[in-house]
């Protein structure tokens, strides 16, 4: 099919507008002229989704993955629509699956994750999203749930670490510094060692000494 990223592109627009019924009308149209393309069909897909068709939605990207096996798109929607079904293990598998299509999309290790959370395996989860943040090490946001999950399980190294490249980012959340100081005095409170929170209080005051809120609260954090 001619010009056939325009075609979707427009179509991508319509459903980012939330336009879903239209897009929906028009990919359809383009379908009825025999046009297999497996974008299209993960447009279709995504349309019906938008309209909460979500059984429509997962038939859409199966035919996208049977035109184009390797559609990684279309694996990773298929694995989200199932979890949104509450098909939490055959969702964790197809999101494996798109993961071995194409193991450098973010979103694959994403929908992974909230199966992972769902089948109450959090650890594996922080693992899958920490794949997904190494990825794409500008998505604040990402980077901010890996910090915050690993400060809930205690994983003390990933989730400093984690807060640390966040708070680098130029879009982190406003309440980045607190959500750190909370994190070293939980850190306390769970009994890590004084040493260590000394060193690494005192190494985030340079690193982002800049910010007076930062110096204001490591300063509360280092007098303790």
């Amino acid at each position: 099919m001619e010009n056939l990223e325009k075609v979707v592109a427009d179509l991508n627009v319509l459903n980012d507008q939330a336009r879903f019924a239209e897009a929906l009308a028009e990919v359809e149209n383009i379908l009825n002229q025999e046009q297999e393309e497996s974008s299209l069909y993960v447009v279709k897909g995504n349309a019906l989704y938008g309209l909460g068709r979500f059984e429509e939605a997962l038939a859409s990207y199966a035919q996208a993955i049977e035109v184009d096996t390797f559609d990684v798109q279309a694996r990773c929607n298929y694995g989200s629509t199932l979890y949104t079904l509450g098909r939490y293990v055959d969702a964790l598998n197809a999101c494996d699956a798109a993961i071995l299509t194409d193991e450098t999309f973010a979103p694959s290790y994403v929908n992974a994750a909230h199966c992972l959370v769902a089948l109450r395996h959090e650890e594996e989860a922080v693992y899958a999203l920490r794949q997904a943040f190494v990825l794409e090490p500008n998505d604040a946001a990402l980077g901010r749930t890996v910090a915050d999950m690993a400060a809930d399980l205690e994983d003390y190294d990933v989730a400093r670490d984690t807060y640390f490249a966040v708070a680098a980012l130029p879009d982190a959340a406003p309440d980045t510094a607190e959500a750190i100081y909370h994190f070293f005095m939980k850190a306390k409170e769970n009994g890590v060692e004084r040493i260590t929170l000394m060193k690494d209080i005192d190494l985030w005051r340079q690193k982002f000494g800049r910010n007076p809120e930062v110096l204001r609260l490591s300063g509360e954090l280092l007098k303790g």
